[in-house]
C-alpha cells in the first residue's frame, strides 16, 4: 500500500481547519514544534508519533482508520488484473545447458 504523504498531509490540514484550530494550538496541544505539524500538513515526511499525536490533538484519532480502509481499496480494473496474475501459469526456469 502506497500513502501519498502530500495528500495525507493536506487532508489533516482541512480536519484542522475546519475544527478552526490554529496551527500554534494544534502544535501544543500535541507537544510538537509549529514546524512538525506544518510539515506534516505539507506531506514532507513525518513519524507515525507526529501523526498520532496530531490527530489526538484536532480529536480525528477515527480518520486514520478511515484513510487506510480507503487506501486499501482496489478499482474493479486492478482486481482483475491481480485475478489474471494469480490464474496465470507459473513461469519456468529456463532448462541449464551443459
Amino acid at each position: 500500500m502506497q500513502i501519498d504523504e502530500k495528500t495525507f498531509g493536506e487532508t489533516i490540514r482541512r480536519l484542522r481547519i475546519r475544527k478552526k484550530l490554529p496551527l500554534e494550538e494544534v502544535a501544543a496541544r500535541a507537544n510538537l514544534s509549529p514546524i512538525s505539524v506544518r510539515s506534516l500538513e505539507l506531506g514532507r515526511g513525518s513519524t507515525l508519533s507526529t501523526v498520532i499525536h496530531v490527530l489526538k490533538a484536532i480529536d480525528e484519532t477515527g480518520f486514520i482508520m478511515d484513510w487506510i480502509a480507503k487506501s486499501t481499496e482496489s478499482s474493479p480494473l486492478q482486481v482483475l488484473r491481480n485475478a489474471k496474475k494469480m490464474t496465470s501459469e507459473p513461469k519456468r526456469a529456463p532448462k541449464k545447458t551443459t
